[in-house]
């Protein structure tokens, strides 16, 4: 990274990806992504996961998923999900790629050619103005043609008022604002900035508290002025159930690196339909789970209420890993177009990332 840098809680002077290639018997591939323990999943993959996989048809994700979540069995919410995720976003990518067909379209259909994208961002800088460059970040993203921002806070009360409302200023008043606390906050921290920043008019607050904090959920839904986003997380649709049975989450945010991939999303965009609840994806990592994402979202139903359809996230901070392969930008109605050609929507020329790869191997049937 180019400086230190991160949310409330943490932050980060390199950012890193586990990117997966798996390659059928006939010489095609497909890629996928897991991000938040690329090392660990690494490991996960090549000594346990991969080998399921052998013999296994790629025009059948789901039964390949299924299979790789056998090894779950006590790791229900956690490691194995996050790796699993990167080989079924491959094999959904290699299904592509054999039959010529995008994802969406093996999903069942897009319902919409392109997506309202939101910049997310900009990440704190360590030091003691953790929003130093943060009225240029935003000012920057007007210029690029984004009409809707999700900034970072959580520092403290005042720092956080005051870069909402310079945020909304900015922006102007008919653009998308949400703010995302990245769990540093509490239930009733939480309460009174929402209502001290009602006149910026979020359209929602995401994560204040800890993810599976269920209790402090039911409490935060009960008690916030505007919608509650939530669910980066969750691993497996099992994680997610109880959150939005119980009405807690107003916006479902699967993460398809970290949920279980493309087959798991699916799962969890059933879930919310069955609740009304809109589906909007958490989008982290490389170009990979970027263009995941865009196929996934692609096909979600438009939910209602001040969200309406779903919304894309598009990380603004510095990653080549993104750029190098894939960097769109807004049309003039602030969306971006989804790729429709096969598996991914696009050919992957991974040479491009060479020189910042760290580690590599190959496991061969």
């Amino acid at each position: 990274m180019p400086r230190v840098a991160g949310n409330a809680l943490r932050t980060f002077r390199e950012r890193a990806s586990l990117l997966v290639k798996v390659t059928t018997a006939g010489g095609i591939s497909g890629w996928g992504e897991t991000w938040a323990y690329p090392a660990a999943a690494s490991e996960l993959i090549r000594t346990m996961l991969a080998p399921k996989l052998f013999g296994m048809d790629i025009t059948n994700p789901r039964a390949a998923q299924a299979r790789l979540l056998e090894a779950a069995v006590p790791d229900r919410r956690g490691q194995v999900h996050m790796a699993v995720s990167a080989l079924d976003i491959a094999l959904w990518d290699g299904y592509g790629r054999t039959v010529g067909k995008p994802i969406h379209e093996l999903l069942g259909g897009a319902l919409r050619s392109s997506i309202k994208a939101y910049a997310s961002g900009p990440l704190l800088p360590a030091g003691d103005d953790r929003y130093d460059g943060f009225d240029a970040a935003i000012g920057l993203y007007a210029e690029l043609g984004f009409s809707a921002v999700k900034i970072r806070i959580g520092i403290d009360e005042a720092s956080d008022l005051s870069a909402i409302r310079r945020a909304r200023t900015i922006l102007g008043e008919d653009a998308m604002l949400m703010a995302d606390l990245n769990e540093a906050s509490t239930v009733r921290d939480a309460v009174s900035l929402a209502y001290q920043a009602a006149d910026a008019k979020l359209a929602w607050l995401e994560e204040p508290v800890r993810h599976d904090d269920l209790d402090a959920y039911r409490r935060l839904a009960q008690m916030l002025p505007l919608p509650l986003a939530g669910g980066e997380s969750f691993c497996g649709v099992q994680a997610f159930a109880p959150f939005i049975a119980a009405g807690t989450l107003d916006i479902v945010q699967p993460d398809l690196a970290i949920c279980g991939g493309l087959t798991e999303g699916i799962r969890v965009a059933g879930l919310a339909d069955a609740f009304d609840v809109p589906v909007a994806p958490h989008v982290w990592g490389s170009a990979i789970n970027f263009l995941a994402s865009l196929q996934y979202a692609a096909t979600l139903l438009p939910g209602r209420g001040r969200i309406g359809a779903p919304v894309f996230e598009y990380d603004m901070s510095f990653n080549p890993l993104r750029e190098r392969l894939y960097d769109p930008r807004p049309d003039g109605k602030g969306e971006i177009a989804v790729p429709d050609g096969a598996g991914l929507g696009i050919a992957i020329d991974i040479e491009r990332l060479a020189d910042y790869v760290t580690d590599h191997w190959v496991l061969e049937a």
